[in-house]
């Protein structure tokens, strides 16, 4: 009985330690990332890993790779080598490393930038947006990927009728423009519970893309 007891004891120890081990390892995580908020890092927002490479390049090594929700200290970014790319210099594990994100579609969300380098763009979770009436839309479901907070987003809603082919639906087109004056567009289907006069939108035959 006093060994089963004292096997308890020991277990007890041994996991309690490894148990303290994660929480302390877990509170130094947070107070680190903590730290890196305060100055210029970036957010990964990309579904998929992201190579961590070695220098500016896709045929860079790769050192790793980075995960969506991941934070990361920015030290430098690379504007110039890829017309495709931002690559950004981080703190990666022990070492630095490059992580790219795309021109036009962002990989990762950049925060307190220094500099204004990216073209701002807005993202929703859902195809559709529906509200009551045409006056109650506003850009609260919208997610703004901009490295500064000097932005401006304004809309047009269009209708789009083929009667031939059985088509009666409205859309509406985002434009963001950032204190640089670099903008992007991206249009969502929009549904009414009240259908919105014609003099209040656009028809969709003269929407340009």
């Amino acid at each position: 009985m006093k060994k089963f007891f004292a096997c308890i004891i020991v277990l007890g120890v041994i996991f309690g330690g490894i148990g303290g081990y994660f929480l302390i390892k877990d509170m130094q995580n947070k107070k680190k990332i903590e730290e890196i908020k305060k100055g210029w890092y970036i957010e990964v927002t990309y579904d998929e890993p992201i190579n961590v490479r070695d220098k500016a390049s896709t045929k860079g090594e790769s050192l790793g790779t980075v995960s969506k929700g991941e934070i990361y200290k920015v030290l430098d970014v690379d504007t110039v080598s890829s017309n495709k790319f931002f690559w950004y210099l981080i703190e990666y594990k022990d070492t630095k490393g490059y992580v790219a994100s795309g021109r036009k579609i962002h990989w990762v969300k950049d925060v307190n930038n220094p500099n204004d380098i990216q073209v701002p763009s807005v993202r929703f979770k859902d195809e559709v947006y529906r509200v009551t009436s045409i006056n109650d839309i506003n850009y609260k479901h919208l997610e703004v990927i901009e490295d500064t907070d000097d932005y401006n987003i304004t809309h047009e809603v269009y209708h789009e009728v083929k009667p031939s082919e059985y088509i009666d639906q409205y859309w509406i087109l985002y434009t963001i423009t950032d204190g640089a004056g670099k903008s992007s567009s991206k249009m969502q289907k929009i549904e009414f519970d009240v259908r919105p006069d014609e003099s209040q939108v656009l028809d969709f035959s003269e929407y340009k893309k």
